[in-house]
């Protein structure tokens, strides 16, 4: 019977993938309707009663009902944002440092740059594009400028800027709810490695952008003669949401999960806000995006399922064999693999099912080396989004297109394929100086020097660059010879 579970189980994940990717069911709908024929499954062919929905809905005493605390922190994030938007914090906020640009077209992309750095640790990736992607078009074309290299870089620095916090994204909150993983320890050792992906990868566009990007004068004089309240609905309203977003994240730092979990202290911050705003609460609740709920719902019980039936157990060992026994090399392989099956399948199930397939790799390291494997997964869910235009980046494409500065498929393809393998390649190098040090500096030195060399052949031209080349060694010989 087991084999029969295993079977109808992991075809209704893979459809219920075929069908969102697809676009031909709505993703909730989809999930539910996965949940549904895995619970008969589970009911009729494995003999459980209700209770293994339950557990699989909100989780069990055993793992400290890590679904159920998820799934209040998401929500609780999803009010506070909502009324900081209801503000106009995060519009004030990027047009605040827009204008500090001066309408100088580097410093211009540097700052849109880091805004959706910020912006998207705080926001879900989708809301960052909502109101960042159009808040770009509107000042590109009152600076009479290109839009698209700011939009392609914003897309690309949403899915960094979401392994910030704990609380950045989905995927985040999973994980480290489920390894009972700290904001802190979160932030010190994702957060501070996104910043420094995020300075590369800004260099990056920085050279491959340098010759696109121009602003004539006159934008100049458009931009400084903007009023930044103008966005503002709200100004008490905005104050009060910069404070409970400043409060919420210095609770989350000092106060131990053991003693308060972070998603009673977001449920509370929310709570509180919604009272001191005295915005009209069934607006709010209205405004719940219950679609992702649902959505999440119905991921947990096909994800629990697949847990259940041994499926990530088999998983975690193929994963652990090809590694040959290498912390390291598994390591490694939980990053690339994460990141291309989040390529082009919804990074939220590709976590949920890989959660418990790196919990059974992990079993016997420390508890170091543990957290390192969930921080590499957490790194390789949320960075794989952008090797290819699905996933979230195709409301990038369609925003873009719906106001009139489309973006073809192969322009976003080639960037983002190429950034993110840069950036992955970036945390392997890291991989591999903490475990092999010596061969680390050799990797980091060959790297440096193939940089080089296609930057001097790219200034010079190859043959020039040989005769050059030609030339500084002759010039060494006839010393030598002297």
């Amino acid at each position: 019977m087991i084999l029969i579970s295993i079977i109808i189980i992991l075809s209704c994940f893979i459809g219920v993938i075929i069908l969102i990717v697809l676009e031909k069911m709505n993703r909730a709908i989809a999930a539910l309707l996965g949940a549904i024929i895995t619970y008969f499954v589970l009911i009729f062919l494995e003999g459980y009663d209700f209770s293994i929905v339950v557990a699989l809905l909100f989780g069990t005493p055993e793992d400290g009902y890590v679904n159920l605390h998820s799934l209040i922190l998401i929500i609780a994030m999803m009010i506070i944002v909502l009324i900081s938007h209801e503000a106009g914090l995060f519009q004030f906020f990027a047009i605040k440092l827009i204008k500090l640009s001066g309408a100088k077209p580097v410093r211009l992309m540097i700052i849109m740059c880091f805004i959706t750095f910020i912006i998207s640790a705080v926001l879900n990736n989708i809301l960052t594009v909502i109101i960042l992607i159009p808040l770009t078009i509107t000042i590109s074309r009152m600076l009479n400028t290109n839009p698209t290299p700011y939009i392609l870089t914003q897309a690309i620095l949403v899915n960094i800027g979401g392994t910030f916090f704990s609380i950045s994204s989905i995927p985040n909150i999973l994980i480290t709810t489920y390894a009972k993983i700290s904001f802190l320890e979160f932030f010190l050792n994702v957060g501070l490695i996104s910043m420094i992906i995020f300075f590369f990868t800004l260099i990056f566009f920085l050279f491959l952008y340098k010759g696109e990007l121009y602003i004539p004068e006159e934008g100049s004089k458009v931009l400084k003669e903007f009023n930044v309240w103008n966005v503002v609905q709200n100004k008490k309203l905005l104050y009060m949401s910069m404070i409970s977003l400043f409060i919420l994240i210095i609770l989350l730092i000092i106060v131990p999960s053991s003693f308060i979990p972070s998603s009673i202290i977001a449920l509370s911050i929310a709570i509180v806000l919604i009272i001191i705003s005295r915005l009209e609460p069934k607006e709010l609740i209205s405004k719940i995006d219950f679609e992702l709920i649902f959505y999440l719902l119905g991921i947990f019980i096909i994800a629990g399922a697949i847990e259940i039936t041994g499926i990530t157990s088999l998983l975690g060992k193929i994963i652990a064999n090809l590694g040959r026994d290498s912390f390291l090399i598994q390591l490694i392989l939980i990053l690339w693999i994460s990141a291309f099956l989040s390529s082009t399948i919804d990074n939220i199930p590709i976590t949920k099912v890989l959660i418990p397939v790196v919990g059974s790799m992990s079993s016997n390291e420390t508890s170091e080396n543990k957290n390192l494997m969930f921080y590499s997964l957490a790194i390789g869910a949320n960075w794989g989004d952008n090797l290819t235009p699905l996933g979230d980046n195709i409301l990038v494409v369609n925003i873009a297109e719906q106001n009139k500065r489309p973006i073809s498929f192969r322009q976003f393809f080639k960037l983002g394929f190429i950034t993110t393998i840069f950036q992955l390649s970036i945390i392997t190098v890291i991989f591999i100086l903490i475990f092999q040090f010596v061969i680390g500096i050799i990797i980091c030195l060959t790297i440096i020097l193939i940089i080089i060399f296609i930057y001097l052949t790219q200034k010079f031209g190859p043959r020039s660059l040989r005769l050059k080349i030609n030339k500084f060694i002759n010039k060494i010989r006839y010393k030598i010879i002297r």
